[in-house]
């Protein structure tokens, strides 16, 4: 089995990906996709000369897009997703491997993050392995993704570049609909309560506010790529249903719902 890294990375962060690589092994490769906004920052840093490691590199700007041109490179068995400043262990390929030997039919596997000594757990995992489901599931972050690229390029998923940093309206949540893409499309996608990499904890997306506008725009842009018109209604409905918490955090209702059709008219006038 042939692992892949795909590894995003814009700009002065490709001097970043030495640091990521792990020492060479026959079942291990790189694909990493630069993005620059300026040819200075063209160069390649000599450690990444390796055979192991391919670059592609594109102007612009857009994670997504990033992402799914690592994806056009890769020619792994299975790929794990990558930024510039995580962090892996050869037990980690070697668990990964195991994984996706022991279950033929598992198409995407969801893992955990360890974090640094000291730091606390990125998140609250279960313990427990589980299948994925539109009821039964749980928030994904993309460093934890791991698939196999020929089932989901045989289901044309891709990255949504409506979503993720450096897009137009939503700066996240690409994750979460690529999950929800793999479910929808009759994929297996697992939980697996083992560790994939390692990742600083950090508190940016946990600091927000439920109803803050951010989430308040990336929920109706979630609600229209999943469910099409009936987005607007259920702004207003949730309006509503939250009412009491949305005056609890000082959010006025109309604003609430002014914020989920941005975001649903964004993804339906696309």
């Amino acid at each position: 089995m042939l692992i892949n890294i795909l590894v995003s990375t814009i700009d002065e962060g490709i001097k970043r990906v030495g640091k990521v690589l792990l020492k060479p092994r026959p079942d291990l490769k790189y694909f990493v996709s630069h993005q620059f906004t300026s040819e200075e920052h063209l160069q390649i840093p000599e450690n990444l000369l390796r055979d192991d490691v391919s670059i592609g590199q594109i102007a612009g700007r857009g994670l997504c897009r990033n992402r799914n041109n690592s994806l056009l490179m890769a020619d792994g068995d299975v790929v794990i997703l990558a930024d510039d400043d995580v962090r892996y262990r050869p037990q980690y390929i070697d668990m990964v491997k195991r994984e996706f030997t022991s279950d033929e039919e598992m198409a995407v596997g969801c893992f955990k993050i360890a974090t640094p000594d000291g730091d606390p757990e990125y998140k609250d995992y279960t313990g427990h392995s589980y299948i994925l489901n539109e009821e039964i599931h749980h928030y994904i972050s993309t460093l934890e993704i791991v698939f196999r690229p020929a089932e989901i390029r045989r289901k044309n998923i891709s990255f949504d570049e409506r979503f993720g940093l450096g897009s137009e309206l939503n700066s996240f949540g690409e994750e979460a609909v690529f999950i929800h893409d793999c479910i929808k499309a009759g994929l297996k996608v697992k939980y697996i309560p083992e560790y994939l990499v390692e990742h600083p904890a950090t508190s940016t997306i946990k600091s927000i506010k439920r109803f803050a506008a951010i989430n308040n725009i990336f929920k109706g842009a979630y609600d229209a790529r999943r469910y099409g018109w009936p987005a607007i209604p259920a702004a207003f409905y949730d309006s509503y249903r939250y009412r009491v918490e949305l005056a609890e955090q000082g959010k006025h209702r109309s604003q609430y719902i002014k914020e989920r059709l941005q975001g649903a008219r964004y993804i339906l006038r696309k």
